[in-house]
């Protein structure tokens, strides 16, 4: 049986959707089993595009992220309304309302694009044990999956593209 390695796990989403809390338990229950990324290709295009920044760089980094099999987006996309309320009670650094909402928003079109990549993994809803549970579970079966389960995430992966086929996985 091939073992393969998880690169790096990332974790996305929206300010105030519960990444830390992810972070926390994940570690715990795995204990620091893997090495996890807060945010990377999904955050930085989508605050390229609210500031107005250049998306090329952003958009190759998205790209090289998940056409890399080995590294595991978890991108966490709780309701809407948990993300207000965690605003209301504690406030942003830099967000107000408004813009918490068009990054919201971006989140969730990106979750739309991306969920059907075998290694993106969308949660929404709360972080809970079980969630952190069944996302440590399905890393695990993933460094011991048979050559023929890669074989059919390599194959999903090319046909998520515009031509079919991928450059770089």
């Amino acid at each position: 049986m091939i073992s393969n390695r998880i690169n790096y796990i990332i974790l996305e989403g929206p300010d105030l959707a519960g990444k830390t809390t992810f972070y926390n338990q994940f570690h715990k229950k795995t204990g620091y089993k893997w090495n996890i990324r807060d945010r990377s290709g999904i955050s930085m295009l989508i605050y390229a595009q609210q500031y107005g920044r250049d998306t090329f760089r952003a958009v190759e980094l998205l790209r090289q992220e998940l056409y890399n099999l080995n590294n595991f987006v978890i991108l966490l996309l709780p309701p809407w309304e948990v993300i207000k309320e965690r605003y209301e009670k504690r406030g942003d650094e830099i967000q107000n309302l408004e813009s918490l909402k068009y990054v919201y928003q971006k989140f969730q079109e990106a979750a739309e694009e991306f969920e059907c990549y075998p290694n993106v993994i969308v949660v929404r809803k709360e972080v809970d044990e079980q969630i952190v549970n069944n996302i440590a579970d399905q890393l695990d079966r993933f460094e011991n999956e048979s050559f023929k389960v890669l074989q059919k995430s390599t194959q999903s992966i090319c046909l998520q593209s515009d031509t079919a086929e991928c450059v770089g996985i």
